[in-house]
């Protein structure tokens, strides 16, 4: 039997990325409870935990609290019985970020129509040359970018706050 490779808090940060003060916060909220710790006090981890310590990170970077994780790992620590819970908790978070990267789409539409324009204005030397336009000349670049203007105005088509909880 050959003995496992151990990795120190400085060897995954090195590896991954991931701050060793991040790693030592987590370790500290309780999200690595599969870390072991030698005689001296030194976190140790395997290979097999990067995996969790990979989902980890990828459920925070979609958007998922601390405390949820939180909620995960206690579930993943008590075993297969909880794997509906977990199941669970993943497609709500699939969700969640399938919301996201709709609007994620919606804002680099914006961004390429803004992208489009200022390369057409200083194309034919006057940003409002598609404006002065009549309605049925205008590029549909155009129309479609001040239908969700007006749509916005109206309280139709929303933009959330990057930094909301909604």
């Amino acid at each position: 039997m050959s003995e496992k490779t151990l990795y120190t808090i400085k060897d995954v940060a090195e590896r991954t990325g991931i701050s060793q003060h991040t790693l030592r916060f987590y370790d500290k909220e309780g999200l690595l409870p599969f870390v072991k710790k030698s005689q001296s006090g030194t976190r140790l981890f395997s290979e097999e935990d990067f995996e969790s310590l990979y989902t980890i990170t990828c459920l925070k970077k979609s958007g998922m609290s601390i405390k949820q994780i939180q909620s995960f790992m206690a579930l993943y620590a008590r075993g297969p019985e909880t794997l509906k819970a977990r199941q669970d908790m993943f497609e709500a978070q699939r969700e969640k970020v399938l919301a996201q990267m709709e609007e994620l789409k919606e804002m680099l539409d914006v961004i390429d129509y803004k992208c489009w324009y200022f390369k057409e204005a200083q194309r034919v030397g006057d940003p409002e040359f598609y404006k002065k336009l009549p309605p049925e000349k205008q590029p549909a670049q155009l129309k479609e970018f001040y239908e969700r203007v007006r749509d916005f105005r109206s309280g139709s088509a929303a933009v959330s706050h990057p930094n909301s909880n909604e």
